[in-house]
């Protein structure tokens, strides 16, 4: 399912736009959380804070199951940006 809103977003199809009260409901996360991974830079510098679309969904999901293998906010935000550019590299292909 996330593969194909991150296809979309690539291929120039427009996303739906989101605030953060509607991605948190989406995600099924506590906007505070949200808050936080912005705060870290963990759902990228290519979007406001206040403005999210599909492709963010993709995202949380990741942090939360790195989060739930014991991985930090910290770490995380190391690792992330490493994680998106291989995201796009294997889309550029």
């Amino acid at each position: 399912m996330y593969d194909t809103l991150i296809n979309k977003e690539e291929s120039g199809v427009k996303m739906m736009k989101m605030n953060l009260t509607e991605l948190a409901k989406a995600a099924n996360v506590d906007a505070s959380r949200i808050t936080e991974y912005v705060q870290h830079g963990l759902l990228g510098t290519d979007h406001s804070a206040t403005e999210f679309d599909d492709s963010d969904l993709y995202w949380i999901d990741m942090i939360q199951c790195f989060q739930d293998n014991g991985t930090s906010l910290d770490d995380l935000s190391g690792l992330m940006p490493r994680c998106r550019k291989g995201q796009s590299r294997l889309m550029q292909v």
